[in-house]
């Protein structure tokens, strides 16, 4: 019960420092990465609990991460490019549909494929976005995309608190998208 409430409390701290950074245009990095701290942290010990390995590896990355720029250390000095993320994505892209042509895509290979294809553009979205690599609205779709897929595993794992919270941060990235293209439409 008790690991139960630090999901879902974890769950809904990240959601309020997702909708912050979505809906709020000058944001304040120490109170977001402090945020994502603890949500990490918290769903990495529940995660753990019940075997949820590509939510224990975003969630860990995120902590990671989170730690360093709260840090100050410049993370924008790890040599990450554009180029190498965009090439796995579309690598993992292309694996996870060879795995649902090969396996069916109600499989749960599909579901592992789409699951650790989520916990790389989390991630290194993430680490791109907060090294200043990455958009911000490029940085919310990666999200949208990473969220979405990695909700087939988290049902048949019934990690309930991290598929609530992949629903929820999906539609905020989605909303915190069209609020920025409606504020580039503004400036025109």
């Amino acid at each position: 019960m008790m690991v139960a409430l630090l999901g879902w409390f974890g769950s809904a701290l990240y959601l309020v420092n997702h909708s912050y950074i979505s809906i709020v245009k000058n944001w304040n990095p120490k109170l977001y990465y402090s945020g994502n701290l603890i949500a990490a942290v918290c769903l990495v010990v529940t995660s753990l609990f019940i075997v949820s390995y590509q939510a224990v590896v975003i969630n860990g990355f995120w902590a990671l991460i989170s730690i360093l720029l709260l840090m100050k250390f410049d993370v924008a000095k790890i040599p990450l490019s554009k180029l190498f993320f965009y090439t796995g994505f579309l690598l993992l892209l292309v694996w996870s549909g060879f795995i649902g042509v090969e396996h069916g895509f109600n499989s749960p290979m599909f579901y592992s494929s789409l699951g650790w294809s989520s916990s790389y553009v989390f991630c290194l979205s993430y680490f791109l976005f907060c090294s200043k690599k990455l958009s911000h609205i490029n940085y919310l779709l990666f999200n949208a995309y990473a969220a979405s897929a990695l909700l087939p595993i988290l049902w048949s794992q019934q990690n309930w608190p991290v598929f609530g919270l992949e629903i929820c941060w999906a539609a905020i990235s989605a909303y915190g998208v069209y609020a920025r293209i409606e504020q580039v439409h503004l400036i025109d």
